[in-house]
C-alpha cells in the first residue's frame, strides 16, 4: 500500500492526489496543499448571517391589529 508523503494517509495504487490532504503528484506533494478540518456553518447561521435573525412578532402589535379589524368590521355592519 502507497502513503502520501505528505501526511502519511493511505493512498489507493497508482493514486494522482491525497484525498485527504489534498497533495498530488503534478505538485511535487506540496506542503502548501493542508488539509484542515474546518467545521462547516450550521444552517440558521448561515440564515442568519446573510438574512438576519427573524424577528418574532410582536403579541401586543397582535392583538392591537385584532381590534382596529373588528372595529372596523363593526362600522361597515352598522353603517
Amino acid at each position: 500500500m502507497n502513503y502520501c508523503p505528505h501526511c502519511h494517509s493511505p493512498l489507493k495504487e497508482n493514486a494522482t492526489f491525497c484525498p485527504h490532504c489534498g497533495s498530488d503528484k503534478e505538485t511535487g506533494w506540496s506542503e502548501g496543499s493542508e488539509f484542515t478540518d474546518l467545521e462547516t456553518p450550521d444552517y440558521e447561521e448561515i440564515v442568519d448571517n446573510e438574512f438576519g435573525s427573524k424577528k418574532k412578532a410582536n403579541p401586543l402589535a397582535i392583538v392591537a391589529a385584532i381590534i382596529v379589524t373588528l372595529a372596523f368590521i363593526a362600522a361597515m355592519v352598522l353603517h
